[in-house]
């Protein structure tokens, strides 16, 4: 998406509200709607990432009007933006007033305390020089003395260890093997029984998931005093294989952002949902925090895209599903 001039001069205003506006003139668009309009606001966010620093409310909004005048639609639709206005600092100005008399007085206290330094310094240099000068003539006999004695002992001591070591056998660490991922595969998979359904989830259900984001997202200490600031919403697009296609980060923390990104690359096929008998295409959107009771990050709320029925909220596995 490219850049506009009167996108750049609100990059710094408050975004409120960002509203999309799309058109559907035929009946076969709705299909792709959801998919659309989240490729939309994807580019947006890669091009104007400042316009969502505030959080502001997102909505959109269709003009639906089927066998209507595509290019007539066209003119109207896009991205409104709504701003409240520059953010101001007044507290910069009443601080640099503050400081100009305290400069006045650091200056005028000044030379007394440099004439005072000055008189206390060769006295304090000439004791410390003959209080150094008495110690190092007393100690450096007895410092030689001890060391001399250490390092004989030192060497006896240590004699018999090197040899030991020599004679052992080296001990050789065994390779580490990484669990290989599964494999995905080309053509939608065809379940044992038609009716069979399943929503799209990790393997392992919510405890799978919730190991996973312990393993893959490891906070620091300045993180962890700070929990509250840790929030992300992530949105993963589901190929009909359980391979994760597209993903798009909401977040202000820079820092958890990238750790974010991090555990979705690591991330292993999902468990594709699964709707008459079919794996389809889906879409997850996770709201990850800081769980204080088990210290770690969690998903906190879910949605699924199509939504599942009432009765297939169960996260079956592959080997439930599909014939052997």
């Amino acid at each position: 998406m490219p850049k506009t001039s009167s996108g750049d001069s609100i990059k710094a205003m408050n975004i409120t509200d960002i509203v999309l506006v799309y058109t559907e003139n035929e009946a076969s668009d709705i299909a792709t709607r959801e998919i659309a309009n989240r490729e939309r606001w994807e580019n947006l966010i890669k091009t104007y990432p400042e316009f969502f620093k505030e959080n502001p409310t997102l909505f959109n909004t269709c003009q639906c009007v089927i066998g209507g005048d595509a290019e007539a639609l066209k003119k109207s639709q896009g991205f409104y933006v709504f701003i409240g206005g520059k953010a101001e600092a007044p507290e910069v100005k009443a601080v640099a007033k503050k400081e100009e008399p305290v400069k006045k007085v650091v200056n005028d206290e000044k030379p007394k305390k440099e004439e005072k330094v000055k008189e206390e310094k060769p006295k304090k240099e000439e004791k410390v020089k003959e209080e150094k000068v008495a110690k190092v003539k007393e100690e450096k006999p007895k410092k030689e003395e001890k060391v001399k004695e250490e390092k004989v002992a030192k060497v006896k001591e240590e004699k018999p260890k090197k040899e030991e070591k020599v004679e052992e056998a080296p001990v050789v660490a065994e390779p580490v093997v990484a669990k290989p991922k599964k494999q995905g595969y080309a053509t939608p998979k065809k379940a044992k029984d038609a009716k069979v359904c399943r929503p799209p989830c990790y393997e392992g259900g919510d405890e799978g998931l919730n190991e996973f984001l312990k393993t893959a997202i490891t906070l620091s200490k300045k993180q962890k005093r700070h929990t509250g600031d840790l929030e992300a919403i992530v949105t993963l697009m589901l190929h009909f294989d359980g391979s994760i296609k597209k993903s798009m980060i909401q977040c202000a923390d820079e820092d958890f952002k990238k750790q974010v990104e991090e555990a979705i690359k690591q991330m292993d096929l999902w468990n594709p949902a699964v709707k008459g008998g079919v794996t389809i295409k889906s879409q997850v959107k996770l709201t990850l925090r800081y769980d204080n009771s088990s210290k770690q990050i969690k998903p906190f709320e879910t949605q699924i895209i199509p939504r599942p029925a009432p009765k297939c909220t169960e996260c079956l596995t592959d080997s439930q599903v599909f014939p052997e």
